[in-house]
Formats: structure tokens, C-alpha cells, sequence
């Protein structure tokens, strides 16, 4: 069922918000920033020092945890929320993101391409949805299984950046021949891109002088967990049955950015910077610091009513849920409508039951 349509603009929403909302504090910003590095130097010293496997585990899904907070605040220098000066946004977002293995120019060019585009059907970035009959053997696997929650973040980087492009060489994040990179910035991008390749090479050195088997519990392990983070968050804000995704004719930038979950990550919320709960506000505004999300939040919230999605309920139970209730859209009033392939889900589609659907 189609909401009530929505009568506010940009505008109405930015004159809601304090001023202060939208001034970054780099004093701040670097607090956080030490915070992070703290946290996982302090986790890698305790787990040089234990050796049984049940302290060495949390400690390692800590330390990608930790390392998924450090892409966050190289995601608010990538938004220029960091600090106000473009310099100082640019030498934190290279040298955050390229310690965890991140290209942070082709990332922050795919990243807005995400933001100027985010809901629409056919030009989304990150896990653009497909018709029925576009959800093909590949795509079944990877997104019914869950286990493109592992892999999906490396996909991406490489290229793959969603399942209806498959275009890893002009689409890399890593090659300065792509789409992603322009000349207004180049020099930053090779210098991005040299910093990560001395990042890569002394993990790899670690592992040559260390074991692979020091390599596997130092490094691949806490990389995949921060991976599994970013790409896991990313779909729980942006996926769900009750998110809409909007085709040329209905999408709006507006309308777009409010198709976003604010999600509750319990603990997690204040270590990994409010990117998930407070994510709705973000989208709308993405110049705000991560510290002023929630009073940004809680000033549009009740004036934007149902158009504000916010979910309570344990997050692995909605991650299930969208699982199994997120596998195409089918045209609905105003909006495209997330449907289901299994007959047991309460939003079948076609494939579950038939069911009479506008033309396009």
C-alpha cells in the first residue's frame, strides 16, 4: 500500500535542523579517529598475548569491528564531515581507507554515484534490485544463501559493483583506466593508490617473515570480518520489504534517500559511528558529521511520520527476513515493491502466486 505523499522538501528538512548540525569539528573528528586506532592496537596486543581460542576469537571480531569504525570516519572525510578544510578530508580518507585495503578516491567517487542515486530502480549502486525474470541462477545463489555478506565487499572493490553490471575492468576501483576516476583529482588518486600498495606490501612482508598462518589470523581474519560489516550494513539500510524502490517516473533524490532503514545495533551503535541507526539522515544530508546524526534525526524524525523507516527488532532477525522476503520487485502504486519467490512469504510474487501487476 501506498504511503501518504510526502509534502516536505529538502529544503523544509535542512530549516528543522540546527546549524551547528552541519559544522564539522576536526578536533572532534581526530578524537574519534585516535579512538579507533586505540582499539585496535590495544586488541592486537591482547591477542598476541593470549593463546586460547575462545579470547583469541572475540578479539579478532573485534579488531574487524574496530577496523569497520575506521572506514567510517574515512566514509565523513569522504563527505567532506571530517573537517571543513578539503586537504586535511583528503589525507584522512587516503590514509584510513588505504590501511584497510580501500582505494579511497574510486571508493568516494562510487559512494556519491550511490547517494545521487539511491532507491531508484534502474541507477542504484549498491545491491540494485531486478525483475523476476532478471533473477537469475547467480543472483539466487548470492543473495538467498547470504553469502554475499563475505564476498561482496571484495566484488565490489574489484569492480563487480552490482549484478546488473558486470564490468570489472572499467568499473574498478583499483585501476585508474575506470569509470571512477577523473583528471580533476588524479594526482590524489595515484598517491591513494601508492599508499595502499605500501599498506598491501607490508601485510604480505608480515606474512612472508611471520607464516601464513600468522598472515590468516592478523590480518585476512579481521579483514574479512570488517568486511562482512560494511557489506552487511549496507544491505540491512537499504533492503527490506517494507523499503520502496522507485522507477524513473517516481523516484526522487528526496524520496530516494528515505528509502533507508535506521536499524539498531545495540552496543555496536556508538562504536561503529552511528552509520547504521542513524543512516536515514545521512542519506538526506551527508555533509553531517557522524556525532550530530542523532540531533539531526531527532528533528525531522516526527515531522516526516511513516516516510521515516526505523526497526527495533534484533537485526539478525530482520537480516533473515529480508532474505527470504527481498528477491525482485514488481511494479506497485507509486513504487516498486519488493516480492518474494517462496510461496510461504506474506510478499509473494508472481513466482509464489500469481498475482495481477500494472503494466509497465
Amino acid at each position: 500500500m501506498a504511503r501518504a505523499e510526502l509534502t516536505l522538501s529538502e529544503a523544509d528538512l535542512r530549516r528543522m535542523i540546527p546549524d551547528r548540525c552541519f559544522q564539522p569539528n576536526v578536533w572532534r573528528s581526530l578524537a574519534y579517529l585516535l579512538f579507533d586506532v586505540a582499539c585496535i592496537a590495544a586488541c592486537y596486543i591482547a591477542l598476541a598475548n593470549v593463546s586460547v581460542w575462545w579470547l583469541e576469537w572475540p578479539l579478532i571480531f573485534l579488531i574487524g569491528t574496530f577496523c569497520w569504525s575506521l572506514f567510517v570516519i574515512g566514509h565523513d572525510a569522504g563527505h567532506g564531515s571530517f573537517s571543513k578544510s578539503r586537504t586535511v578530508n583528503t589525507i584522512v580518507g587516503i590514509l584510513t581507507h588505504s590501511a584497510i585495503l580501500v582505494p579511497y578516491r574510486g571508493w568516494q567517487r562510487s559512494h556519491a554515484q550511490h547517494h545521487m542515486k539511491t532507491g531508484h530502480f534502474r541507477k542504484e549502486e549498491v545491491f540494485r534490485p531486478c525483475r523476476a525474470e532478471e533473477d537469475r541462477l547467480f543472483r539466487k545463489i548470492l543473495f538467498r544463501s547470504g553469502i554475499f555478506v563475505l564476498i561482496g565487499w571484495p566484488m565490489y572493490k574489484l569492480g563487480f559493483r552490482n549484478l546488473t553490471t558486470y564490468d570489472p575492468i572499467n568499473g574498478s576501483h583499483y585501476l585508474p583506466t575506470s569509470d571512477l576516476y577523473t583528471k580533476s583529482v588524479r594526482w590524489s588518486w595515484y598517491v591513494g593508490l601508492a599508499v595502499l600498495v605500501a599498506f598491501l606490501a607490508l601485510y604480505i612482508g608480515l606474512g612472508v617473515v611471520y607464516g601464513w598462518g600468522f598472515f590468516a589470523k592478523y590480518i585476512l581474519a579481521p579483514y574479512l570480518i570488517y568486511g562482512a560489516w560494511l557489506t552487511f550494513v549496507t544491505y540491512m539500510q537499504h533492503v527490506a520489504p517494507e523499503v520502496p524502490v522507485y522507477d524513473e517516473g517516481d523516484w526522487t533524490r528526496l524520496k530516494g534517500s528515505l528509502a533507508s532503514v535506521d536499524r539498531n545495533y545495540g552496543p555496536f551503535n556508538w562504536i561503529t559511528h552511528n552509520i547504521g541507526n542513524l543512516h536515514m539522515i545521512h542519506h538526506v544530508f551527508p555533509t553531517i558529521p557522524h556525532y550530530r546524526l542523532q540531533e539531526a534525526t531527532d528533528a525531522v524524525a516526527p515531522a516526516l511520520g511513516e516516510w521515516y523507516i526505523k526497526s527495533d527488532r534484533f537485526v539478525l532477525f530482520d537480516f533473515a527476513r529480508t532474505l527470504i522476503g527481498c528477491h525482485y520487485v514488481e511494479k506497485g502504486e507509486g513504487q516498486e515493491d519488493w516480492k518474494s519467490a517462496y510461496p510461504f512469504a506474506k510478499n509473494r510474487g508472481r513466482n509464489g502466486k500469481p498475482a495481477q501487476v500494472p503494466a509497465e
